[in-house]
């Protein structure tokens, strides 16, 4: 971190097992020359090149010093290795059998020992998780003005003025009237889902003292190998179209 209050980090979230997007934000993050690299969890589940998604993440972790932050899908993994969740068990049928996919690719890979997780990260008045600020493990979406306001008011209760989360897989901005509070959800780089603009994206951030920019980051984005990848695996029909549903645009 720089010696003044100002600071510029990188924030990549939702990987979702898409290596080449990874590649190509972790790529752009360190050019940009941030002071912290955030990677907001999800590496896993959906995507095709799971074990690719963990090398790079430990690349990350060593080269760039990037902190690494627990998502649902980290977590469903961590607790199959401790014999599972009911979490995981009141999945759709379609998730849980990308996960199973995902798991077998994995091998004897333990997510749990893979990585140093954190809950969550701060700095100064800046606060960022996967999902939101509530408790570890509630996984609302910061998807409506009501939750937005609720993060917001949870955010200035703990102390902080701003807030950055994934989980979303969309890119918003919410200022909570009238306490000021800023809070953004960035894009997801392995499965965006705003339909309106469907490329991946990670974001820069930049604090300094009350003041909390986010700026949006897109990556050329194309998604023909990705879905080709997807559909030559063995899951089933059901699954594949709903993981190549993402990707298509009303």
């Amino acid at each position: 971190m720089r010696k003044g209050r100002g600071c510029r980090i990188a924030v990549l979230t939702d990987i979702h097992g898409c290596a080449a997007q990874y590649a190509d934000a972790l790529r752009q993050a360190r050019a940009s020359k941030p002071d912290a690299t955030l990677i907001l969890g999800d590496l896993l589940t959906y995507g095709t090149e799971p074990r690719r998604v963990l090398d790079l993440t430990a690349e990350a972790v060593d080269r760039d010093g990037a902190v690494l932050i627990l998502g649902n899908h980290d977590q469903i993994y961590i607790d199959q290795e401790a014999g599972g969740s009911s979490y995981e068990q009141a999945l759709p049928d379609w998730i849980r059998e990308s996960v199973d996919w995902t798991r077998h690719q994995l091998g004897h890979i333990r997510l749990s020992a893979a990585f140093d997780w954190q809950a969550s990260w701060s700095h100064q008045q800046l606060y960022a998780a996967h999902a939101n600020p509530f408790d570890y493990g509630d996984w609302t979406y910061l998807s409506t003005p009501s939750t937005m306001q609720a993060a917001a008011e949870r955010l200035q209760a703990r102390g902080f003025s701003a807030g950055v989360f994934g989980h979303s897989h969309r890119h918003r901005l919410y200022e909570a009237a009238p306490i000021g509070v800023k809070l953004a959800t960035v894009g997801s780089l392995g499965q965006p889902r705003d339909k309106r603009d469907l490329l991946a994206s990670w974001s820069l951030v930049s604090t300094d003292g009350s003041d909390f920019e986010v700026q949006r980051q897109p990556l050329a984005s194309d998604w023909d190998a990705h879905l080709a990848a997807i559909r030559a695996t063995n899951l089933s029909e059901t699954t594949k179209a709903k993981l190549c549903g993402f990707f298509a645009q009303d």
